[in-house]
């Protein structure tokens, strides 16, 4: 063989070698683009888990402050209702509790403002 042909042959060989290089590359480059697909989409679902967490959290919270405003206002009309049915100086001894209820019904508003700032 000539040095020709032997020397084509090494360089076929070596691209052969650049070739098979080539593919592993490219096989790793699905590879890592599918753990990459895969890593985010779990942070995805995750963000997603999160979310669904602290909007319901949220909810909670609200609806917390919304059934304790509306008792206050409930306990309030109460009051409010024996006051007016009250003759003569009877109102002035329900009048404490009239009262009472609108300062809970004031600090339920007031607490629930505060939770729903923060």
């Amino acid at each position: 063989m000539s040095d020709k042909g032997a020397y084509m042959q090494k360089m076929e060989a070596q691209a052969e070698q650049v070739q098979a290089k080539l593919s592993e590359w490219k096989a790793q480059a699905k590879v890592m683009a599918a753990e990459g697909r895969i890593q985010a989409e779990k942070a995805a679902d995750n963000a997603e888990n999160t979310a669904d967490k602290i909007a319901a959290k949220a909810e909670n919270t609200y609806d917390r402050a919304v059934l304790e405003a509306e008792e206050a206002y409930a306990s309030l009309k109460v009051k409010m209702n024996e006051l007016g049915d009250a003759s003569g100086d009877a109102w002035e001894h329900l009048k404490d509790g009239v009262d009472s209820a609108w300062d809970k019904l004031s600090a339920s508003i007031r607490e629930s403002a505060d939770k729903l700032k923060g």
